[in-house]
């Protein structure tokens, strides 16, 4: 698992301080984790505990980009996705997977997201992936 502790890169890296990022998780340390350290990198973070919170504040929000946890209380992040990819206003917006569960590659396939990342995160494929979505 990630720590604040952890190295948060082997690099300098150069991110637009105007890119925001949600991140949608059930597990408040992952939360706050995934926050402190894109915000360390220069992006600017918001944070929601499940998918009808995600939703909402991507509604009022508009982020460049959604990480989003698959299993959570109240909306998993299917339905999340499912109900993200109805909404014209925000379909457009990039959502990558932030799962520890094994063997899911055809569900998230079939959810159409950007790419995927296993928990515990590797920070350097973290912050590739992240930006490649802010530019």
């Amino acid at each position: 698992m990630m720590s604040a502790a952890t190295p948060l890169s082997s690099g300098p890296r150069v991110t637009p301080s105007t890119c925001h990022v949600l991140v949608v998780d059930d597990d408040r340390d992952i939360r706050e984790t995934l926050q402190e350290i894109l915000e360390s990198e220069g992006y600017e973070v918001n944070t929601a505990r499940n998918g009808a919170d995600g939703l909402a504040r991507a509604r009022e929000l508009r982020p460049a980009l959604i990480l989003l946890d698959l299993f959570m209380p109240v909306m998993d992040g299917a339905e999340f996705r499912q109900q993200q990819l109805s909404d014209p206003e925000l379909a457009r917006i990039p959502v990558v997977i932030v799962s520890a569960a094994a063997g899911l590659e055809e569900r998230i396939a079939a959810l159409g997201v950007a790419a995927h990342l296993e928990k515990p995160l590797d920070l350097d494929e973290l912050f590739e992936v992240v930006g490649r979505y802010c530019r």
